[in-house]
């Protein structure tokens, strides 16, 4: 579980897993109290091991889909502001997401994000393993060095107890590698050799709305309009300003709202439109309700307001975008999912 990347990691976890179980896994993001037990419902005698994703909106929910479960090991990914809403405050949302040991195992394993401030300092019962993984803290039991950026994947060195090995995934991003990094910790805990682990990391690919990156007459779309929240924003916008521009190509970052972020859904929206403006992002289209706070951040920040624009829906959106891309640009497509920015794709594909 994880506010943000549990898809990707459980992705990456069965890929590690299935070098040395017969796996099943969480199809999709069926991670709710009907698509966890779902899931369940596809064990047979021959599976040996299940890779199981949960998500919640309310406090409780984990938990019962912990008891459902019954985990041998736990991952928890991040703690950020999805659900905020409903929840609160992080520290909330942190407690929600410890319910994941409640069906546990008293002696399970738990990995977590060094990363994360609220997990680095989260406290375990005496007795309880636990594996923290990291960027770049060298004191934790897995981390990464050498992080080297290309075309269309990113290759790494992950550093563990015994050794180092290097690696590459099928996606970009420095928050990718960290989701390899989860996946390396289970592989570790359940004896897979480390050479298997990154063949099994070598065969990730990102489905088609999760940071896909296409090619459409010339031009570079980053498709990740699966969902939104200020972290994953910033992950995504991260990815942006690394593509290599070619010639005269200009870099579009297309936003629209993030959902259920409830009283801090103005505060987080503008804090994200800072973002842009430090990024080497050159153009900001925005569509939605909540979507003008994106550019109040950015041009507070300095970004120049004449290359900001909020459309009223999806179809001016499209109609802008085509009459405007041009050969070598590289466009940002980013939103939670009740916003649908995938029309907006492929109205121009």
């Amino acid at each position: 579980t994880g506010s943000v990347g549990k898809t990707t990691t459980k992705e990456m976890i069965s890929l590690v897993v299935a070098q040395k179980f017969n796996t099943l896994k969480t199809e999709g993001n069926h991670n709710n109290e009907i698509g966890v037990p779902w899931t369940l419902f596809g064990l047979s005698r021959e599976h040996t091991a299940a890779v199981i994703e949960m998500g919640m909106n309310h406090s409780g929910e984990i938990s019962r889909l912990s008891m459902c479960s019954q985990p041998t090991m736990a991952v928890i990914t991040n703690i950020g502001m999805s659900h905020i809403e409903n929840l609160g405050s992080q520290e909330n949302i942190l407690k929600a997401k410890m319910e994941i040991l409640d069906g546990a195992d008293y002696n399970a394993p738990l990995i977590l994000c060094y990363d994360d401030k609220l997990l680095k300092s989260v406290e375990i019962h005496e007795g309880r393993k636990v594996i923290y993984y990291s960027l770049t803290k060298k004191d934790c039991d897995v981390y990464a060095t050498d992080i080297t950026e290309n075309e269309n994947s990113v290759s790494f060195t992950i550093n563990y107890p015994d050794g180092r090995i290097d690696a590459e995934i099928n996606c970009m991003g420095e928050h990718n590698v960290k989701n390899a990094l989860a996946a390396f910790c289970v592989g570790m805990e359940l004896n897979i050799a480390p050479e298997k682990i990154v063949a099994g990391l070598g065969n990730f690919k990102p489905d088609g709305l999760r940071q896909n990156i296409r090619k459409s007459k010339g031009r570079t779309f980053i498709v990740d309009c699966y969902n939104a929240s200020p972290d994953s924003m910033k992950s995504a916008l991260n990815v942006l300003s690394k593509v290599e521009i070619k010639g005269r190509g200009k870099r579009y970052a297309v936003l629209a709202d993030m959902l259920e972020l409830g009283e801090m859904s103005k505060k987080l929206h503008k804090l994200v439109g800072e973002y842009v403006a430090g990024s080497k992002c050159d153009m900001l289209l925005c569509f939605g309700e909540h979507s003008r706070s994106y550019i109040e951040g950015a041009v507070k920040k300095g970004f120049n307001a004449e290359s900001c624009k909020h459309f009223a829906n999806r179809e001016q959106m499209a109609e802008y975008l085509k009459n405007n891309l041009e050969e070598n640009d590289i466009v940002l497509f980013k939103g939670s999912r009740g916003m649908k920015l995938e029309e907006v794709i492929n109205a121009l594909e």
